[in-house]
């Protein structure tokens, strides 16, 4: 009687442990595969929201009064109507968007957060980082190059036969934000770069 118990113990803990094998569901195993081989820096593309800096010195968030030497003053300070923004940077009801030619900030007492470029106002203001520069000089051509995977999602809007938009990753991780880039389709050459927040 022992050994009939025994035996039927190590007979139900063997199929127990068989069955949580076979639970575990086949695309979970090859996901976790696939996650560890997409956050290699060969597969990953995007830009680090940290390294980027507006015409080669000013980091994407830096001083409001600092900016003043770069930029010079302000075209517009605009204090919003904050019931009718869904989401913003600082995420409060203190900050305003900064307007100079071309570029578009939100600023919280002395601080300025990047939004964006809009190389079509003003041709002179351009993006770096250690690897690339982002100007009204750069071409579709150049950017499928350097983000080949992303070059096959363009994603999909309203005016597909004139512009060409992606959606970059502003870090390596996950991550909801992200850089929307535009291209003219005719000229080939870039258009924007924004600094999107989701809502």
């Amino acid at each position: 009687m022992k050994y009939l118990f025994a035996a039927a113990m190590l007979l139900s803990l063997g199929c127990g442990q068989n069955t949580n094998k076979t639970n575990i569901p086949q695309s979970t195993t090859d996901t976790n595969k696939t996650s560890v081989t997409a956050n290699t820096d060969t597969t990953v593309e995007y830009i680090d929201w940290h390294k980027v800096k507006l015409n080669g010195s000013l980091p994407m968030l830096s001083s409001f009064k600092t900016s003043g030497k770069e930029l010079g003053k302000p075209d517009s300070i605009v204090t919003p109507k904050y019931e009718d923004v869904s989401v913003s940077f600082f995420n409060g009801n203190t900050f305003k968007y900064v307007y100079y030619k071309g570029l578009e900030f939100e600023t919280e007492n002395d601080s300025l957060a990047f939004r964006m470029a809009d190389f079509k106002k003003n041709p002179n203001v351009f993006l770096t980082t250690d690897k690339l520069k982002l100007s009204s000089a750069t071409t579709l051509d150049e950017f499928k190059k350097l983000f080949p995977r992303l070059a096959a999602e363009q994603m999909h809007g309203t005016s597909m036969d004139q512009y060409a938009s992606y959606r970059l990753n502003v870090a390596k991780g996950n991550t909801d934000d992200a850089w929307f880039v535009e291209f003219d389709i005719a000229t080939g050459k870039l258009l924007s770069v924004e600094y999107f927040i989701p809502d």
